[in-house]
C-alpha cells in the first residue's frame, strides 16, 4: 500500500507541474503570440513536457499493476492462513482479502486521476506543437519572401 502511495503521489505532482506548465505555455502563446526568438525557448519546454508525458503514462500504467501485485500478496496471506488453521476461522481469512481488495482499489484510484492529467496534458501538448508549427513554417515563409524579393532587385 505504501508503494501504491508513494508512486501516486509522485505522479499526480509530476502531473500537476506538467498541466500547469502546458497552461502557461498555452497562455503565453495566446496572449503574447510567438517571436522567432522565443520559439527555441517554446521547444525546449515542449521537449520536456514531452518527457514528462512519457513518465506519466508508465506510472499510469504501473500504478494498477502494482494495486495487483497487492492483490495476489493477500490473496497469498489467505491461503496461508487457510494452509495453518483451515477455513473454520473466516476472520483469520479476511484479513488477506481486505488487503488484496484494499490495494487493487487503491491502485486504480490512483491511476485515474493521473490518466485525467495525462489526457489534458497530451491535448495541450498537441495544441502547443501546432502552434509552433504553425509560426515556424510562417517564419520561413516570410525569410523565403524576404530573400526571393532581394535577389530581384
Amino acid at each position: 500500500m505504501l508503494l501504491i502511495a508513494g508512486v501516486s503521489i509522485i505522479a499526480w505532482l509530476l502531473a500537476f507541474r506538467t498541466w500547469q506548465k502546458t497552461e502557461l505555455m498555452l497562455g503565453n502563446l495566446e496572449h503574447k503570440g510567438l517571436q522567432k526568438e522565443n520559439k527555441i525557448i517554446f521547444e525546449d519546454e515542449l521537449a520536456k513536457v514531452e518527457g514528462a508525458i512519457s513518465l506519466l503514462a508508465s506510472l499510469a500504467a504501473a500504478l494498477p499493476l502494482l494495486g495487483l501485485l497487492g492483490t495476489v500478496l493477500g490473496m497469498l496471506i489467505t491461503f496461508n492462513v487457510i494452509e495453518r488453521h483451515g477455513t473454520g476461522q473466516p476472520s483469520l481469512l479476511a484479513n488477506g482479502i481486505r488487503q488484496a481488495l484494499l490495494t487493487t482499489q487503491a491502485g486504480l484510484l490512483a491511476a485515474l486521476p493521473v490518466l485525467f492529467f495525462h489526457h489534458i496534458i497530451s491535448s495541450n501538448f498537441r495544441k502547443i506543437d501546432s502552434e509552433l508549427n504553425l509560426v515556424f513554417h510562417g517564419f520561413n515563409a516570410l525569410t523565403k519572401n524576404n530573400n526571393h524579393k532581394k535577389r530581384k532587385v
